[in-house]
């Protein structure tokens, strides 16, 4: 009996490792997020989960079994119709579904009063928001761990081959969870119960329709790779349109985070900072893809000029909107001491608050835009095109920012500076043609590119070659020039204000102590 016991003794040393083992995990699990440990505990009681998982494995299993049979039955593409139907409803799960939790995350929190009590605790807004995504990234893994099996099966059918199932699911992944990253960004936009809860049927409504017509897009590759012979994709998968949407779907991910976090920051935050650097990395991504046809043939070269000029003009665009319409007033928040230590250290002074900062921070791009399009061979003729794309954009961005900061103590803010933004160009585009009917009352109404239409932005930038060809390019110039202009009246304007955004140095670290005035 004595022999029974001394040989179980060995097992109670490893029941006490076993004990400690999981309050370890659990430290560890706390440690990597608190946010995602706490939503992943609530979604996996809620019903929408529990419905989910049920009713994809249920669907899995149906398809499975019926794409067995047709197999058996003598049919070679039961494996390819079995792959696009099931990957088709991991994408309605990842495109549809996870999206509408991830809206209403935080959509709960602030209904609930519950995101304030968060905020009060040591978690930053930034670890808030990759929280709540990467919670729905757990959620997303989950599903596609049911699935994901009875995706691969399709391979042991025939008809469809392992590397496009394995290209499938990652690009229905990303985009899933890029789909997730701005749900929970248009879930920060408006605060008001009513407002959210019509911002709630809006996307639902949205994503149906864009389930319906980007699948579509999503799969075209597949089917075209599991072709009516069966033939696998092979070498002529498009790698490098697959390695553009990831590198796309990865970067506008990022800014959709910094986006939310920017919406949720408190006001004494530098919530600047961090989203300039993000789109100034995605503006570098537009180029560095450009620049890959700097030695290629001259008609890609070319192809690859337009595309810069088009992407890169309506990403400074956008940036300009919201960045220049700021306010030259620098917020007086501390600027973080982490950039430091960063490698461009010296950009750090134009990615601070402000909208002077925001003019230069444009400028430089502008400037960037404009070496790489010479780099791809532009000549005269198309490095005037992209200087008078910058410049219009200056020009329709940078008057209601001198209007704002002329107008400000009249209580017009940054939201009526990007109103009289989209003002300006409505009326850019209708009004030429509006003034020419009302005055000279032709006989014929033509809406042909004429001389008036070079008040249109997009009318001149579109028939470009037309306006080189008649000599009409002066006046185009003549607005591009006046819109640099505005910008450096913008940087002159702020350089005179207050632009450091450090704290002032405490008293006895070599400043001299606040002296108190004598009574």
């Amino acid at each position: 009996m004595s022999e029974i016991f001394a040989a179980a003794r060995p097992i109670e040393p490893a029941l006490e490792q076993q004990r400690d083992l999981m309050p370890r995990l659990d430290d560890a699990s706390d440690r990597i997020s608190a946010i995602v440990v706490k939503e992943v505990r609530q979604f996996v009681r809620g019903r929408e989960f529990i419905y989910s998982f049920g009713a994809s494995l249920i669907v899995a299993m149906a398809v499975a079994f019926y794409a067995s049979a047709d197999a058996l039955g003598g049919s070679t593409t039961a494996g390819a119709w079995s792959f696009v139907t099931l990957t088709a409803c991991l994408a309605l799960l990842g495109l549809a579904v996870v999206p509408l939790g991830a809206f209403s995350a935080l959509r709960n929190e602030r209904m609930e009063q519950t995101l304030d009590l968060i905020s009060l605790t040591t978690l930053s807004t930034r670890q808030i928001v990759i929280g709540k995504l990467l919670s729905q990234g757990v959620k997303l893994v989950t599903l596609f761990a049911v699935m994901a099996p009875f995706v691969a099966m399709s391979f042991l059918l025939g008809g469809v081959d392992f590397l496009t199932i394995l290209t499938a699911l990652v690009m229905v992944f990303l985009w899933s969870m890029w789909m997730a990253a701005a749900a929970l960004f248009l879930s920060t936009l408006l605060k008001s119960r009513a407002m959210s809860g019509l911002l709630f049927g809006v996307l639902a409504i949205f994503l149906f329709v864009f389930f319906n017509i980007g699948r579509v897009f999503l799969f075209a590759p597949m089917a075209f790779g599991v072709a009516a012979v069966g033939g696998p994709f092979g070498a002529s998968r498009p790698w490098s349109a697959l390695v553009t949407l990831s590198a796309a779907c990865l970067v506008t991910m990022m800014n959709l985070v910094l986006l939310a976090e920017n919406r949720l920051a408190l006001p004494t935050e530098d919530r600047v900072t961090s989203l300039r650097i993000g789109f100034l990395v995605q503006f570098l991504v537009i180029v560095g893809f450009a620049l890959r046809y700097v030695w290629s043939a001259s008609s890609l070269a070319a192809d690859a000029l337009r595309s810069l000029a088009f992407l890169g003009g309506f990403h400074l665009a956008l940036v300009a909107t919201f960045a220049v319409t700021e306010g030259l007033a620098v917020p007086r928040v501390p600027l973080t001491r982490k950039w430091s230590r960063w490698p461009l250290r010296a950009l750090v002074p134009i990615l601070g608050p402000g909208g002077a900062r925001a003019a230069a921070y444009v400028l430089l791009q502008m400037a960037v835009l404009l070496v790489v399009a010479w780099s791809l061979g532009a000549g005269w003729l198309e490095l005037r095109w992209v200087f008078t794309i910058a410049g219009f954009i200056c020009l329709f961005t940078g008057l209601p920012a001198l209007l704002l900061q002329h107008l400000a103590a009249r209580g017009v803010r940054p939201f009526h500076a990007r109103v009289a933004i989209l003002v300006l160009v409505m009326l850019s585009l209708v009004l030429p043609d509006v003034v020419y009917y009302v005055l000279w009352r032709p006989d014929v109404f033509q809406l042909n590119f004429a001389y008036r239409h070079l008040f249109n932005p997009l009318r001149t930038l579109a028939n470009w070659d037309l306006v080189e060809m008649r000599g009409w390019q002066a006046l185009p110039l003549i607005f591009a020039t006046g819109g640099f202009a505005y910008y450096v009246v913008l940087i002159a304007i702020g350089s005179r204000q207050r632009t450091s955004l450090e704290p002032s140095p405490a008293p006895g670290l070599g400043a001299e102590a606040p002296q108190t005035p004598r009574p």
